[in-house]
């Protein structure tokens, strides 16, 4: 639809000075080139001529004002019939406006038409028109998706977006408070609440966390909610393989920091040693640690301070090997 649509308006002389002169004045003010027969004919013009090629051939849509009289001239039932035509051939818009509660005639039977019970005051009913006339609909602006259903959102595992975002979110936690042992359900609440995630979304994904593995529930005696937990290694794994950036790549300047100073040097090496040097997180090296130990690849002695002290003593040959590149 152009800036300035061209409409042109189907009516009969009786409504003309009653309703469809102001009408079209209303629309002019609004930006709309409303053709009446009165502005755009002139003496001498040829009225079939005028009227079909000039006004409803060049017009962007055709406004019809069905009325107790107008509905019984055969004038409007021609010019009518002819944008009922061009309505169907060039997909251009047919906007029935009914006064006086007349019959809608059976070509306009499908057609939602405007009603205007009082000619005398119709703001809101012109307004539809208007908004009808430049493909406008009067409906809330469509707001952000949810968080969890945007591209951006982890594919964790085989878990949904939801659970994915939620459990992405605890890891996260896990990583910037330094353990995975216990993730304040409340504090999840509290921070999922403003990307619109609700406590009932919440207590569903544990549910389907703890059935997973991925998590493990402290489960207390009191009404559902949205319980503490603790992250599993095989679950925290699930996420940083998609969502720590060069996971693979971490994994294995651990492990050479390990042969280099256990086998090599002939030295113990600590979490924090390593994760100093590697300038990454010291939860995320202690992740890699304990999946190493489980299996099998290195030996470490803990003691318990502040923080979780890991001391790597003992590496496998075999993780040697898979270092150098010989399995």
């Amino acid at each position: 639809m152009p800036s300035n649509p061209k409409v042109f308006i189907i009516h009969s002389s009786e409504d003309k000075e009653r309703f469809v002169l102001r009408f079209a004045e209303r629309l002019r003010s609004r930006g709309i080139d409303a053709w009446l027969d009165k502005w755009e004919m002139l003496p001498g013009d040829k009225l079939v001529t005028k009227i079909f090629e000039s006004g409803l051939k060049l017009s962007d849509a055709v406004v019809v004002v069905l009325s107790n009289a107008s509905t019984k001239k055969p004038w409007v039932q021609k010019e009518l019939d002819t944008a009922v035509v061009k309505s169907i051939e060039e997909q251009s818009r047919l906007i029935p406006i009914r006064l006086d509660q007349c019959e809608v005639p059976i070509c306009l039977k499908d057609t939602l038409y405007q009603e205007i019970p009082e000619i005398d005051s119709y703001d809101n009913e012109f307004e539809h028109i208007v908004n009808a006339l430049f493909g406008q609909f009067e409906k809330p602006r469509l707001g952000e998706q949810p968080p969890y259903v945007r591209p951006e959102v982890l594919n964790i595992g085989e878990l949904t977006q939801i659970d994915s975002t939620i459990f992405e979110h605890a890891c996260r936690t896990a990583i910037k408070q330094g353990h995975a042992s216990i993730i304040s359900g409340n504090q999840i609440v509290s921070d999922l609440k403003d990307m619109g995630i609700s406590e009932a979304q919440i207590m569903e994904t544990q549910e389907v966390l703890e059935g997973r593995y991925y998590i493990e529930l402290h489960r207390v005696l009191a009404p559902p909610h949205v319980y503490d937990f603790n992250i599993t290694n095989f679950g925290f794994d699930q996420f940083a393989r998609v969502g720590i950036p060069d996971y693979g790549k971490i994994c294995a300047d651990v492990g050479r920091c390990l042969v280099r100073d256990v086998v090599q040097d002939k030295w113990h090496a600590s979490k924090h040693s390593v994760a100093i040097e590697l300038k990454q997180p010291p939860f995320i090296v202690e992740h890699i640690l304990t999946i190493l130990a489980r299996n099998g690849l290195i030996k470490y002695s803990t003691s318990i301070g502040g923080d979780l002290f890991m001391d790597v003593y003992w590496v496998s040959p075999e993780l040697r090997r898979k270092l150098e590149g010989n399995n």
